[in-house]
C-alpha cells in the first residue's frame, strides 16, 4: 500500500477538486500529512482519506469549516455527538420556520385568488367560516372611514406588545349592522387578521365565531351600497349581528377601491 497520494489522486478518489482540499489545508481542516517545502506539493496519508470523507459529510448539514474544524480538534466522540444535536435541533427549528413560510405563501396564494375563486355576480352566498383572530381599534365618534383608526392600528400592531404575533396581510372593517341594514355602511373597528390568537391578553384583540355566513362583495369605500335587500336574508332584521368587511386587494396602489367582502354572521351576537 501506498504512504503517501498526491493532491491529485486523493482529489479523483474522493470525487473532489484539488482546489477543495487546498482550501481545507488553508483554513486548517485537512492539512496533508506531508508537503514539500521545496515543491510546495501536497502528500497525503490513506488515513486522511476517512477524515476527509467526514468533512466533506459534515457540510452537507450546513457547518462551516471553522464548526468542522473545531468540533474533530477535540478528538471527543462525545462531545462531536452534542455538536451534532444542536446541528439537529437548529436544522429543526429551521425546517418550522420554512413551514410556516410555506403557510404562509399558500394563504397569500389563496388571497390574490380568492375574487376569482368566489365569485358570485354581485349576489349574496352563504358561507361556512373558521374561527378567526382579530387585532381590532375602534374608531372614534366622527371620524373618516379611511387613514384615522388605520393609523392607530398599525402602530398597535408594531408595538412591542404584538412583537410575536402572526399576521396575515388581510385588512377590513367591523361594521354596525343596523346600519347596514338601512343601507349605510357605518364602521365600528378597523382590523388586521392574525393566524392565531397570541398568547397574550389585550383588549383590542377579538375572536370572530366559527358559523355560516351571509355575504356578499362591494367596493364599500368608492361606491354606493345599498344594504337594504339583505333585510330579506334575516328573519330578526333588529337582531344585532357580527358584520366583518374583509378587503381583497385587486390592485397595489389605489386601495380606497379594493373590493371588499361583507359577512353577516347568520346568527345573532358579537365577538368576544
Amino acid at each position: 500500500m501506498k504512504e503517501r497520494y498526491t493532491i491529485g489522486e486523493v482529489a479523483a478518489l474522493l470525487n473532489m477538486s484539488p482546489q477543495t482540499l487546498r482550501f481545507y489545508d488553508k483554513s486548517g481542516v485537512v492539512v496533508p500529512d506531508y508537503t514539500d517545502h521545496k515543491t510546495g506539493y501536497r502528500y497525503y496519508s490513506y488515513d486522511q482519506f476517512c477524515y476527509i470523507s467526514r468533512v466533506k459529510y459534515l457540510q452537507q448539514f450546513g457547518f462551516s469549516l471553522e464548526e468542522i474544524r473545531e468540533a474533530l480538534a477535540s478528538n471527543d466522540t462525545r462531545r462531536f455527538r452534542a455538536f451534532l444535536r444542536q446541528r439537529r435541533k437548529s436544522l429543526l427549528e429551521e425546517r418550522d420556520r420554512l413551514d410556516g413560510l410555506i403557510q404562509d405563501l399558500d394563504w397569500y396564494i389563496d388571497y390574490y385568488g380568492y375574487l376569482e375563486t368566489h365569485d358570485y355576480n354581485g349576489l349574496p352566498c352563504r358561507q361556512r367560516e373558521p374561527e378567526r383572530y382579530l387585532l381590532a381599534e375602534p374608531f372614534l365618534p366622527g371620524e373618516s372611514i379611511y387613514g384615522t383608526a388605520g393609523k392607530r392600528l398599525t402602530q398597535l400592531q408594531h408595538s412591542d406588545a404584538f412583537a410575536g404575533a402572526h399576521f396575515l396581510r388581510c385588512h377590513g372593517y367591523l361594521l354596525d349592522y343596523d346600519a347596514l341594514m338601512a343601507g349605510k355602511v357605518l364602521p365600528t373597528h378597523y382590523c388586521i387578521h392574525l393566524r392565531q390568537h397570541p398568547s397574550i391578553d389585550h383588549p383590542r384583540l377579538l375572536t370572530v365565531p366559527a358559523g355560516d355566513y351571509l355575504c356578499v362583495q362591494a367596493r364599500i369605500l368608492t361606491e354606493p351600497f345599498d344594504g337594504r335587500p339583505l333585510r330579506r336574508y334575516f328573519r330578526e332584521p333588529k337582531a344585532k349581528r357580527l358584520v366583518l368587511a374583509n378587503e381583497y386587494e385587486d390592485n397595489f396602489t389605489d386601495f380606497q377601491d379594493c373590493v371588499y367582502e361583507i359577512q353577516i354572521r347568520q346568527e345573532p351576537g358579537l365577538p368576544s
